[in-house]
């Protein structure tokens, strides 16, 4: 893959970005559906397609789905403000050392991960 995404038209694209849309409001999660797509749907590099998604989470578009979590009394604001602390500091220096990995080390640790999340959650009671 050249890191050059794949030229869709627009309504291509926001309609790929409604169905990623439902995933996220049903998983509460967006990284994991949106990376995979800009890599495999829009042809980007592993490296590209986490810089895009980081842009799409850095708008408040993440708000919208958080609304119905909210009304229901399921959000944490103190613990969410607290990790949302730390992870700002910890996420600046895991991009800057992601810079200088190899494209395909950094796609694998990211397959790494999202498969030992994925075995925990299936055999979890």
């Amino acid at each position: 893959m050249t890191g050059m995404p794949v030229q869709s038209p627009w309504f291509v694209v926001i309609l790929a970005g409604a169905v990623l849309g439902i995933f996220v409001g049903l998983a509460g999660t967006g990284g994991a559906f949106i990376i995979p797509a800009l890599v495999y749907g829009f042809g980007m590099t592993q490296i590209r397609a986490q810089g895009t998604a980081l842009f799409i989470a850095a708008s408040p578009v993440w708000i919208v789905p958080m609304i119905p979590y909210a009304r229901a009394k399921h959000v944490d604001w103190r613990i969410g403000i607290l990790i949302a602390v730390g992870l700002a500091l910890g996420s600046y220096f895991g991009a800057q050392w992601a810079q200088t990995l190899p494209v395909a080390t950094v796609r694998k640790g990211f397959a790494l991960v999202l498969l030992g999340l994925a075995l925990k959650m299936f055999f979890q009671r």
